[in-house]
């Protein structure tokens, strides 16, 4: 169920940032290849520009997550612990 929320998250994502008339799902589904080395070069690209900022964005999202979970183990509610 997660993976269907992340899966449709990142459609509207693709949906938003392309021109509504393009079927990328039919090209990535008729040009597997092409797609995988287009979509690695972008991220390539997109990762020598922004990495660090890339990266601490995800790291600061771990960081949360890992946080989170951790209160919610621990008894907190709704992933915060109770002082």
């Amino acid at each position: 169920m997660e993976a269907e929320a992340e899966s449709s998250y990142t459609d509207q994502l693709i949906d938003d940032l392309l021109p509504g008339e393009l079927d990328w799902r039919g090209l990535v589904c008729s040009y597997p290849i092409p797609a995988l080395v287009v979509s690695g070069l972008a991220g390539f690209f997109l990762g020598s520009r922004h990495g660090s900022a890339i990266l601490d964005a995800l790291t600061s999202f771990a960081t949360r997550e890992v946080d989170r979970n951790m209160s919610s183990l621990l008894g907190g509610e709704d992933g915060r612990s109770s002082d």
